[in-house]
């Protein structure tokens, strides 16, 4: 048989990884006109308050997607005890923690006690099947995720004590931080850690150690970046980091990941650390963007293919916006609202729907433009994208874990209760 060599050694095209977004193709002028006129049907543009048709068409998601949840909540919780070499850690991202995190906030924004009460059951187990020797610490994928989400609930019920009990918890994870073997960044390492301890100080938590321990743990994130880039010749930028032996660039395991955590740290950073390693690295990740905008999500000549919140312009947007919060540099303004435009055109993800690499996680970046800017054309964006996740059968695949916050429905459900109340709606562990 006759083989076309010139053929079988192409390499198949990568698959698209978004669905096409023909609103982003529309001229500004016809763009600002849908916004005027279909915005109404998902908010009160004069109070910002959800309109009732949407908040209803939301609120049949939310309670039938409670309902899948509680079915999985109830298998976990008849679970045995495992063996000790079968202990694990529930985390916030991929496990039943961010199920107790969804039924804390659920609770909270429907006055539902009960739900309180049911976070409780769900921490608390997550608590005793803990792997207490697991190096993890981070609130994402750690300990301490579960540590805080547990202080949280039982502040909200009242129970002070155990909730002190919580906060010693994350406190005594920080030789584990301090580590010289614990990598840097969001998901596994000391920024999801500091991102924590920040957590317990919006708590409440009060101590005389407190700011001397954050402060710990932002100088060795610093220490590490510095050593990490200053190899390079020539030297390219004042911070830079490795997970995997790779160096990332995203929210989740990169650079701007880390750069968020420190900005929310600002209180405990120097007017030195902000001007002459933050705003420079800031400033280097803006010179590594593809032609169309989107940043690579790591130095390893990565094709330009994510967009979502843990790789690519999702993520990186959100911290701008916080860069420009600080710094009040319209240059970091404009690079989130561009970043935010890429999501536009191509943050309609094949992937699913989750807050990770899913849609649902990407409409958190036009909520965050929107409470900087006030430009209701991202209430817009965000409420498209949120209503897009109202629609069933636009997912190529079932998530690894389908109930997670992260990953799955829990997430989902989450945002769409955020997205009820705009003005405060925030991506949780970022």
């Amino acid at each position: 048989m006759m083989v076309d060599k010139k053929k079988s050694n192409q390499q198949n095209p990568e698959p698209c990884r978004h669905y096409k977004n023909e609103l982003s193709l529309l001229s500004e002028e016809k763009a600002n006109e849908v916004v005027e006129r279909s915005l109404k049907i998902y908010y009160v543009v004069e109070t910002l308050r959800i309109t009732d048709t949407f908040e209803c068409k939301m609120n049949e998601f939310i309670e039938a997607h409670m309902f899948i949840i509680d079915q999985e909540v109830q298998e976990f919780l008849k679970k045995p005890k495992p063996n000790e070499d079968e202990l694990t850690v529930e985390s916030i991202y991929s496990g039943m923690a961010g199920v107790a995190l969804l039924y804390n906030f659920y609770a909270n924004k429907t006055q539902n006690n009960n739900k309180t009460l049911e976070a409780k059951v769900i921490i608390e187990k997550c608590l005793s099947i803990l792997d207490e020797n697991s190096d993890s610490i981070t609130f994402l994928t750690g300990k301490s995720g579960i540590f805080v989400t547990a202080t949280e609930i039982y502040r909200d019920l009242g129970d002070i004590e155990n909730a002190k009990k919580m906060i010693k918890r994350v406190v005594d994870l920080m030789p584990l931080a301090l580590n010289e073997k614990m990598p840097d960044v969001l998901l596994y390492g000391r920024a999801g850690y500091l991102y924590s301890l920040l957590f317990l100080k919006k708590l409440g938590w009060e101590d005389q150690k407190r700011d001397k321990l954050i402060r710990k743990v932002v100088t060795t994130i610093f220490k590490n970046g510095i050593q990490t880039c200053s190899k390079d010749k020539p030297r390219r930028t004042s911070l830079m980091y490795k997970c995997h032996n790779k160096k990332y660039l995203g929210a989740a395991q990169g650079l701007s990941g880390v750069i968020h955590c420190l900005l929310l740290a600002k209180s405990y950073l120097t007017k030195g650390e902000l001007d002459d390693l933050i705003k420079p690295a800031l400033d280097y990740l803006l010179t590594l963007r593809y032609k169309s905008g989107n940043l690579p999500a790591s130095l390893c000549n990565d094709p330009d293919h994510l967009v979502q919140w843990c790789h690519g312009a999702s993520g990186v947007s959100h911290t701008y916006v916080l860069a420009y919060k600080v710094f009040l540099d319209e240059k970091y303004l404009n690079a989130a609202v561009q970043f935010g435009d890429i999501v536009w055109q191509r943050g309609l993800l094949t992937k699913g729907y989750g807050l990770c690499h899913g849609v649902s996680g990407n409409s958190y970046t036009f909520m965050s433009l929107f409470q900087l800017t006030g430009n209701t054309k991202y209430l817009y964006r965000a409420a498209r994208f949120i209503d897009w996740c109202l629609t069933t059968n636009r997912q190529n695949r079932v998530p690894d874990n389908p109930y997670s916050m992260f990953e799955g429905v829990a997430g989902v459900t989450y945002a769409l209760m955020d997205a009820q109340d705009p003005k405060t709606a925030n991506i949780p562990g970022f």
